[in-house]
């Protein structure tokens, strides 16, 4: 098992963390206005948000904008916990390797490895627990939270019901976000439930 880097929560960032996370409750229209909607409708509208001009099959490096030849360290890698029918006991390696600014967007780039003796396929839903995969960039200088640019979802974000994979395999998924201003080149990333809050994230 690879080495795991945790990176620990500071409470500045769990008050940040969580005060965004109730402002953000209620309907689209509600959510939008404490969310920084001008940023994200700036990004929708630009013709951006696809994430990269990769191709290849949902889940593979290639999709993701990831080179398997030249794969960077991850900023931020961590074990949580995995839904493997069978083992009590599986986990998955969540890692953050980049997040690129393109234009009026940034492209978070992951993988996740589930660590478990089953030879059985699942979606990355069921591994998850069917809690979904709602990643999020939070702009502490601007008290911004950046969640997946809503339309055109299926170009904005890796689907977690997309190809089975079995543990042991790593699969790659990429998300995009509005960006946050060009002076901002750190944010905190909440990349998925039961992981730590990644402070200082370097946008590149």
């Amino acid at each position: 098992m690879r080495s795991i880097r945790r990176t620990a929560l500071s409470a500045a960032a769990v008050v940040l963390a969580v005060t965004l996370t109730a402002c953000s409750s209620g309907d689209d229209s509600e959510a939008s206005t404490t969310e920084g909607s001008e940023s994200q409708e700036a990004a929708e509208e630009s013709g951006e948000s696809d994430g990269s001009d990769s191709k290849g099959e949902a889940g593979s490096a290639e999709a993701a904008g990831l080179d398997l030849n030249d794969l960077p360290d991850p900023i931020a890698s961590q074990d949580i916990p995995a839904v493997v029918e069978g083992d009590d006991d599986a986990t998955m390696t969540v890692d953050l390797f980049a997040l690129k600014r393109q234009g009026e967007t940034v492209v978070g780039q992951f993988g996740f490895t589930v660590n478990s003796s089953s030879t059985e396929e699942d979606w990355l839903y069921g591994y998850l627990g069917d809690s979904g995969w709602s990643p999020f960039l939070v702009d502490s200088q601007n008290l911004r939270k950046h969640s997946v640019l809503k339309k055109s979802i299926n170009r904005a974000q890796t689907a977690v019901q997309g190809p089975e994979f079995t543990p042991g395999e790593t699969y790659y998924a990429f998300a995009v976000f509005a960006a946050p201003p060009p002076d901002v080149d750190e944010v905190e990333v909440s990349v998925v439930d039961g992981m730590n809050l990644v402070t200082g994230a370097t946008i590149s």
